[in-house]
């Protein structure tokens, strides 16, 4: 019950909503994110949370760069097509329309801003890694409002992309 409780009054702290793209060269992905913040201003430094078991894991390992994507209040759809679990083979990325940042991950063309990141840090944390990286490049493409997640969007534990046998410590 208390568990429960607890659940509850976590699901009302309000969250910006996000795609953050990784990967290049063909080998890309994005995934919708809610846990995010700057978290320095010299250098600028942003922190999301990616979990362990998530496929973008080993691209954010490998290429070292990501974009935030942030999302407008008129995005709902864009935010759950990154949401859901990919099908096998499946390039989410191709279905939008985007282009490269300079570090080689996703910008999405309807994105109301973007940030390009490299990463710097990552952190373990519970069943997440918290990936610290300093912003390289950014844009606001317009002044939409923000779509969040008291929008009615809730990050919710799903079931993982790979195993725990496969995630290396």
């Amino acid at each position: 019950m208390v568990e429960e409780r607890i659940k509850q009054a976590l699901e009302k702290i309000p969250y910006g909503v996000a795609v953050v793209t990784v990967g290049r060269g063909g080998a890309e992905n994005g995934l919708a994110v809610s846990w995010m913040s700057q978290v320095s201003f010299d250098p600028p430094l942003v922190m999301v949370a990616v979990a362990k078991l998530h496929y973008s894991e080993e691209f954010l390992r490998s290429t070292k760069t990501f974009v935030i994507n942030l999302l407008g209040a008129d995005q709902q759809k864009l935010a759950a097509h990154f949401a859901r679990e990919s099908v096998s083979g499946e390039d989410k990325l191709g279905q939008v329309a985007a282009r490269p940042s300079a570090g080689g991950a996703a910008i999405l063309e309807e994105a109301r801003a973007w940030l390009g990141c490299e990463v710097v840090q990552i952190h373990s944390a519970g069943d997440h890694l918290l990936v610290i990286g300093r912003v390289e490049e950014g844009e606001v493409v317009n002044q939409s409002r923000a779509l969040t997640s008291e929008s009615g969007l809730r990050y919710r534990q799903s079931k993982p992309a790979r195993t725990a046998d496969q995630v290396q410590q």
